[in-house]
């Protein structure tokens, strides 16, 4: 006679967001035309999909001089801009990881990170971060239904869009 079914314990959640952080070498090398209205349309969406965060947004130098001259005014007058509920902008230099400055932050900040890029050869780096994909053509962002979560204790797990959309309630306001 077999015995009852053992289930298997719930998967843990990651923890609260509390930034969104922007991969805009990813965003801009998706396609070289356009990169400031590619770049404005995850705006938007992050403005969008949570008010709440503060968004940071990561470029490398060498992709930023590819941009033409008028999309490189753009990127420095953005990088000077650092009035409150706007987003920020880094350029990372040439000598600095683009991929590992962007974990760091996210890892810092509890950060989503939007990116095609799935960091393989920063995997320790990666641990603790949530990533989600995005597909852009024309002016249409689509971005994944779920972020991949690379768990602090090793290996990946799927956390839905929606699950993440809400801000955490404060503690006083959560149910018993």
């Amino acid at each position: 006679m077999a015995g009852p079914r053992r289930s298997r314990p719930p998967l843990p959640n990651p923890p609260p967001l509390g930034a969104i952080v922007v991969d805009g070498s990813n965003v801009i090398a998706s396609s070289q035309q356009r990169p400031i209205e590619r770049l404005d349309l995850v705006l938007a969406w992050c403005r969008e999909w949570r008010p709440d965060l503060p968004v940071m947004v990561f470029v490398d130098l060498t992709t930023a001089r590819r941009c033409r001259p008028d999309a490189q005014a753009v990127l420095r007058a953005r990088c000077e801009d650092v009035a409150p509920q706007r987003p920020r902008y880094a350029v990372v230099p040439f000598e600095a990881m683009p991929d590992a400055e962007i974990l760091r932050f996210a890892r810092e900040h509890r950060g989503l990170v939007i990116s095609n890029d799935r960091f393989f050869d920063h995997d320790e780096l990666r641990r603790g971060v949530l990533t989600v994909q995005f597909t852009l053509a024309g002016d249409q962002l689509v971005l994944a239904d779920e972020a991949t979560w690379f768990r602090p204790s090793g290996g990946a797990q799927r956390v839905p869009m929606a699950d993440l959309r809400q801000p955490p309630l404060p503690p006083d306001d959560r149910a018993p």
